[in-house]
This record gives structure tokens, C-alpha cells and sequence, in this order.
């Protein structure tokens, strides 16, 4: 597998593929010339022909989709698919989206967040359409953990977090992967975790589901100094510009905001 730095791009083509902690980040320009269905195959068989299985386009939205293009994201779609792995389509353009969405590489609109809440926090007030989202679940393992910070890690970069913000959001996130599956997943690999991403026009948020027993009541507050453990929830807060948790029988979700500066 390419490192982080690995960038390929062929001269005259508006697709450049880069690897980001083992997801392929493909970036599709705009331009009126070349053969974008064929610099598009050629981008994602490197990708997979380097080992990667989760792929994330980011399409700019000046690009125009036509058939060529809609039938070779497909055809990516499905092998990955057979592979265990995912093609997720960033694109904020309403046009393009609609006609991913009907090609059924993009899924509609996801409910917005729950807004019942634990004691001691406040609701989060979100944009009620976010520009682009994505969810996906997996087996409570300590194994799939990485991959699943990796994966959210690439939506952050591709909806515009970069640097300090990027890496806060992604420690984040790992505490609240590491929460669901320590305090949420009784039956282990049995269970599911699901997680949301939500690009806004001025931040993006991660909500992190379980299905286990649900935290209590009790406000939620910073550990004292002495404590060895129970501090991912802190570093939640003090990483990331709003979090709210909403706790019930059924479960926990913590949503994650970070605003792009």
C-alpha cells in the first residue's frame, strides 16, 4: 500500500488519486478535455490494484457527469462491493447528485440526528440539509476500528478540514469508536456500530451509534486528575466544537462537530 504523501497524476487529466492512512482519495476536476470515463478507470484500478478497498471520490463541482462516467462509477461500486469494501461519492453540485442518486451511487437524504439528549448537554443546532452525507456500519471489533477511523478521516479531509482541525476530529472520533465498542457492543463482533458523517457548508459532524445498554443519566463531566480511565468523553469535548450525546435503553449516539476554519 502507497504511504499518506502518495499522489498520482498523469499528465492532462483532471483525476488525481491520493492515500490517506489506507483509504484512496480520488479527486475529479472539471475540464472540458480528455477522456474523464477512462482517466476515472485508470484511477480506480490503481486504487485497487494497490490494495485499497474503501475509496472516497471527491468531485469538484464544476465537473459534468455523463454516461460514460455514471456507468464506470458503477461498474467500480460493484467490484468493490464483491471486495467488502465501499465507494463513497462526495459531490455538493444538487445536479450531480440527483443523478447519482437515481444511478444509485449516492443514497438520499439521511433522518437528521436525534435531538433527545443526556442530561448536562445542550441541543446542537445543525443546517437542516447537509451538502453532502454518508453512513456505514460494522462488526464491533477491535480490528475494524482503524479502518473506520481512517474511512471518516477521508470524508473530513474531502469536506475541508485539514491540519490541527483534521487531526483533533480524528481523535476524536477514535474515542467515540472506542466508547461504542467498549460500553455499547455486549455481544462483541455480534453487534453493529454505526456511524453517520454530515458535510455542512462551514463544518462537518460524526455521529457514532451503538446498540448496547446506553449510558445513565448523570451528567457527563470531565474526570478527575487521579482517574487512569473514562476520559475519551473529555477529550471528545475538548476536541471538537459541539458534542452531544443521546442515551437510551437502545443505545448510545454521540454526534461530533467540527466547524472548518
Amino acid at each position: 500500500m502507497p504511504d499518506d504523501e502518495h499522489l498520482v497524476r498523469r499528465p492532462g487529466s483532471h483525476v488525481s488519486a491520493a492515500f490517506r492512512g489506507g483509504v484512496c482519495v480520488i479527486r475529479w476536476g472539471s475540464g472540458p478535455d480528455g477522456d474523464l470515463a477512462g482517466d476515472l478507470r485508470a484511477e480506480l484500478d490503481f486504487c485497487r490494484q494497490s490494495g485499497a478497498t474503501d475509496i472516497v471520490l471527491d468531485v469538484d463541482s464544476g465537473t459534468t457527469l455523463g454516461g460514460a462516467e455514471v456507468v464506470a462509477l458503477q461498474e467500480a461500486a460493484e467490484s468493490f462491493h464483491r471486495a467488502g469494501g465501499e465507494l463513497v461519492v462526495a459531490v455538493e453540485d444538487a445536479t450531480a447528485r440527483t443523478v447519482l442518486t437515481q444511478a444509485g451511487l449516492v443514497p438520499p437524504p439521511l433522518p437528521h440526528p436525534a435531538v433527545e439528549i443526556a442530561a448536562g448537554d445542550e441541543p446542537i443546532a445543525l443546517p437542516a440539509k447537509p451538502s453532502w452525507e454518508h453512513e456505514f456500519t460494522f462488526a464491533a471489533s477491535t480490528d475494524a476500528l482503524p479502518t473506520a477511523r481512517r474511512r471518516v478521516t477521508a470524508f473530513a479531509e474531502v469536506a475541508g478540514l485539514h491540519g490541527p482541525g483534521l487531526f483533533e476530529l480524528s481523535v476524536a472520533v477514535a474515542e467515540a469508536l472506542a466508547n461504542a465498542l467498549l460500553h455499547g457492543s455486549p455481544h462483541g463482533a455480534d453487534d453493529d456500530i454505526r456511524v453517520r458523517f454530515f458535510c455542512y457548508d462551514d463544518e462537518v459532524a460524526v455521529e457514532v451509534a451503538d446498540g448496547g445498554g446506553g449510558l445513565d443519566a448523570t451528567p457527563i463531566r470531565a474526570p478527575e486528575a487521579s482517574q487512569s480511565s473514562g476520559r475519551g468523553i473529555h477529550f471528545m469535548r475538548a476536541l471538537c466544537d459541539a458534542v452531544q450525546f443521546t442515551c437510551g435503553p437502545l443505545g448510545t449516539q454521540v454526534l461530533l462537530v467540527k466547524r472548518r476554519s
